[in-house]
């Protein structure tokens, strides 16, 4: 049972009409709308202020708690809401394989795709815009910086950007082959996996953001139908014109 009490969930600033261009954040947030936790929303432009130094983070009786996953994970034991309840032991390892694979693989090509590609950072650099005018460049050419080298240790920038399109196409290819026909990602019902799901297209499909990965996306009806329903029946309030 939920608590009288409303979260606090702090995250980046919505833009582009979605709930949020991070596919963490919008993944925290859908989660939320799924149980019926009750939450408010603080916008949080640095991430530093995290207990893990990114966001989402929550702050709940006083105590904030960083990672989306770990925060699912508390509120699973704290509110005895659990969309996963249902789920039998091979929907849990899809639902987890589908997870790895938006989250630790794809997560870093969309990085690439909003910040690092010229046609991307054109969309995203106004992220920037409430920092001060007058060190606005040196902010955001320092934190581009700093995306790269992470891109390059962890291993994507090793590749060419074909490379990475296709490697980005495979793993959707991959998600469609295990995502049933129903509503959501199991059927009828929400799981957490379409929290991941939608917090992932959104940012995809949904932003102006172009990519060879976003052209793939947009000739797959099922995902195209998907990201549509999920946004119109979670996030009314985006829903106009979609």
């Amino acid at each position: 049972m939920t608590t009288a009490m409303p979260i606090k969930l702090f995250q980046f600033p919505r833009m582009f009409g979605i709930p949020n261009v991070s596919p963490f954040c919008c993944k925290l947030e859908t989660w939320l709308r799924i149980t019926g936790i009750p939450y408010e929303v603080i916008d949080t432009p640095n991430p530093r202020k995290g207990p893990k130094g990114k966001v989402p983070f929550i702050e709940d009786g006083g105590r904030r708690i960083g990672d989306s996953s770990l925060i699912i994970d508390h509120l699973v034991r704290t509110r005895g809401v659990d969309p996963d309840a249902r789920l039998d032991a091979a929907q849990r390892a899809t639902a987890l394989l589908v997870q790895r694979t938006l989250e630790e693989h794809y997560a870093f090509v969309i990085l690439y795709t909003h910040f690092i590609r010229t046609e991307g950072w054109q969309c995203m650099k106004s992220t920037f815009d409430r920092v001060p005018t007058i060190v606005r460049p040196l902010v955001s050419g320092l934190v581009r910086r700093n995306m790269r080298k992470i891109l390059r240790l962890q291993g994507l920038l090793r590749h060419s950007d074909d490379e990475i399109m296709e490697a980005a196409r495979r793993d959707w290819q991959a998600v469609l082959e295990v995502m049933g026909d129903g509503p959501f990602f199991f059927g009828d019902e929400p799981a957490g996996v379409d929290a991941i799901l939608f917090g992932t297209l959104a940012t995809s499909l949904l932003t102006p953001v172009p990519s060879p990965v976003r052209d793939f996306l947009g000739t797959q009806p099922r995902l195209l139908a998907y990201t549509h329903s999920m946004k119109a029946r979670f996030f009314p309030e985006f829903a106009t014109g979609s």
